[in-house]
């Protein structure tokens, strides 16, 4: 059941009149059959899987938390979350099992293993389940007694498609306090929502063609419409994916239930590091304390060559959360490449600029742009799917010569499938995105909005409206971290 479809959008407003209308104590229950609901309509049996694995996990915790010894108490954790880690990698490495299928049964063979599927969400609630393993193992939180409680928390539908991945001990004390929600946040849920339609259909649908067109054919584009497309590429996952993380965070905001923010303006990030703290906040500050912390403690004594080392592989897990295919691990150990040398020139860069104020005013310019390029390279593999395809797109980028009689320096806007003013309207929509974004990390600003005159904010509600009319395509493209 997609986000954008009319049966979901009816699916919601029965979900929002039953759990409105349900007295108080009914309404996790209300949320619970919802959100199963939800995962049924996509498949009834990874809804098997989804509940065995939150039982699973649920019981763990009980038993870790009334473990009197410290041995069996790390028995239990580490045999839960190699089970629920196994459970990943095997859906996750899919695609490598495909290829060996292929090697040693032929094509016959490659057809049973394509029928793998990756459940819906699986990435998302299996980290999840992990953290709160391993939060109730460190004792950072109680081990959750009420099954309707932990089995929402897993299953909460606004979070199942493409997260955000939500902590434990941030999601279950709301279900405590769970009443009937605040108007204003209800307001502010509805206006959160037509932000993310307004990103998904102004920004990331009207770019996908462009892109599509680029990566299925390299070698029909010049190497300034690949670099352009490059950097549509960037600006078309981040419109597409922190707007589907905008509509989860104001469908839990009509639910009465608060989600983690998930993006901060990532591409006016000052360095890798600072971009990261800003990109897919909920799964980069995840594998940050549950997976970099361990691995630097545990080779603290390597120096520089352990933190290089802790970095490395949390980078490369990071692309592997994508897919187990051969360019999400180039992905990540781009990005590894990116933080290391970040990371172990930090002080010599912050004393270089010290001592030359007039470069370091520079740098507020220079740093960003300099991230952007390098994000927009990693980029390629991350959207290519295969190395042979982000290799061909790259090969096709640098202008080297001019193959197949296309001038190297050649825009042609019929080849992109967008005309120069509609693209100019993409832009302006982007900027207006970014904008939006700065306003609400401005406290004052934010009240300025808020409290300005009814019509001046409903004539931009409005007119965000008419630009998702007039933008807007019936053939709704997917969002791109559905499939994750």
């Amino acid at each position: 059941m997609s986000f954008l479809s009319l049966k979901f959008a009816l699916f919601v407003v029965a979900g929002l009149i039953a759990f409105h209308l349900a007295p108080g104590r009914f309404r996790r229950h209300i949320l619970l059959a919802l959100s199963y609901a939800f995962y049924i309509s996509a498949s009834a049996l990874y809804a098997l899987l989804l509940f065995g694995s939150t039982l699973a996990a649920y019981v763990a915790a009980r038993l870790i938390e009334k473990s009197p010894g410290e041995d069996r108490k790390l028995r239990v954790t580490v045999a839960t979350v190699t089970i629920l880690g196994l459970v990943l990698a095997g859906f996750k490495s899919a695609g490598w099992l495909v290829e060996i299928v292929r090697a040693l049964w032929g094509t016959g063979g490659s057809d049973a293993a394509l029928l793998i599927i990756i459940p819906l969400g699986l990435s998302f609630y299996l980290f999840k389940l992990v953290g709160y393993i391993l939060d109730v193992y460190w004792t950072n939180v109680p081990a959750e007694h009420d099954f309707v409680s932990f089995a929402l928390y897993v299953a909460f539908f606004p979070q199942m498609v493409c997260g955000p991945i939500q902590r434990a001990g941030d999601f279950l004390p709301q279900l405590e306090t769970l009443g009937q929600p605040d108007p204003a946040e209800m307001t502010a849920g509805l206006r959160r929502i037509l932000f993310g339609l307004f990103k998904k259909f102004a920004i990331a649908d009207p770019l996908a063609g462009l892109v599509t067109g680029m990566y299925s054919d390299p070698s029909a584009y010049s190497s300034l419409e690949l670099l352009l497309g490059t950097y549509c590429f960037a600006l078309q996952l981040y419109a597409d994916f922190s707007g589907i993380t905008d509509i989860a965070l104001g469908l839990g905001k009509l639910f009465g239930l608060k989600g983690p923010e998930n993006f901060r303006m990532p591409f006016f990030a000052t360095d890798i590091q600072d971009f990261w703290r800003r990109w897919h906040i909920s799964l980069s500050s995840w594998l940050a304390d549950y997976l970099f912390t361990p691995l630097r403690m545990a080779l603290r004594n390597f120096g520089e060559i352990g933190l290089a080392l802790a970095l490395f592989i949390n980078m490369v897990a990071i692309g592997l959360w994508h897919g187990a295919t051969w360019a999400f691990v180039a992905f990540g150990a781009i990005n590894g490449v990116y933080m290391v040398v970040s990371v172990l020139t930090t002080k010599k860069r912050k004393a270089f600029f010290r001592d030359r104020p007039h470069l370091s005013r520079m740098r507020a310019v220079a740093g960003p742009l300099l991230t952007l390029h390098l994000i927009a390279f990693a980029l390629i593999f991350f959207r290519a799917g295969e190395l042979s395809q982000a290799f061909e797109y790259i090969e096709h980028l640098v202008p080297v010569d001019a193959t197949g009689g296309i001038a190297l320096f050649r825009l042609d806007w019929a080849q992109l499938g967008l005309s120069p003013l509609k693209f100019l309207v993409i832009l302006g929509c982007a900027v207006c995105m970014e904008g939006s974004h700065w306003v609400s990390l401005q406290p004052n600003w934010r009240a300025r909005f808020l409290e300005a005159p009814r019509p001046l904010r409903w004539g931009l509600y409005y007119a965000s409206i008419l630009v998702l009319a007039v933008l807007g395509s019936l053939d709704t493209q997917k969002f791109i971290y559905a499939q994750f």
